[in-house]
């Protein structure tokens, strides 16, 4: 999968996120999770994965995440990040992620993980189907993983 490519999987949404995307891919994202929401009355999680070559994003577009997450809050369930680097870059990303998650008011949970399968576990719980297929967690990986290499 390329940056800005997204995963839809019933009331999961997956995306990649490099900090190179521009504000009308965000648009384009948006548009995504709203029609993706609308059959799940609960709203959608949203698994942000940060490959380990990312870069910081703008501060235009640090504005743009902070307001499409304030305008989507009541589609939203969950939102988790996995932060693939690590070395300083990764730490930073944690951290400020982390600042996020402790300074900001939302109406969901926000995990901050460093993989895949830890960041599937939390998010889970919060999907309608993910609470009844036990199998779901590996068929999520698998799906993502084989999206990321086919790209």
């Amino acid at each position: 999968m390329n940056a800005g490519q997204f995963i839809q999987w019933h009331d999961l949404f997956a995306l990649i996120d490099d900090g190179t995307l521009t504000g009308s891919r965000y648009d384009t994202i948006e548009a995504a999770m709203r029609e993706q929401a609308r059959p799940f009355p609960k709203g959608i999680a949203c698994l942000v994965i940060l490959p380990p070559t990312t870069r910081p994003p703008s501060e235009d577009v640090k504005r743009n995440v902070k307001a499409l997450l304030t305008r989507l809050a009541q589609q939203l369930v969950c939102l988790a990040y996995v932060v693939e680097g690590t070395g300083f870059k990764g730490i930073t990303a944690r951290a400020s992620l982390v600042g996020m998650k402790i300074f900001s008011s939302r109406p969901y949970p926000i995990y901050v993980e460093t993989s895949l399968p830890e960041a599937l576990s939390k998010v889970l719980p919060h999907l309608t189907k993910g609470q009844t297929a036990a199998g779901d967690l590996h068929a999520i990986m698998k799906t993502i993983t084989d999206a990321r290499v086919a790209s």
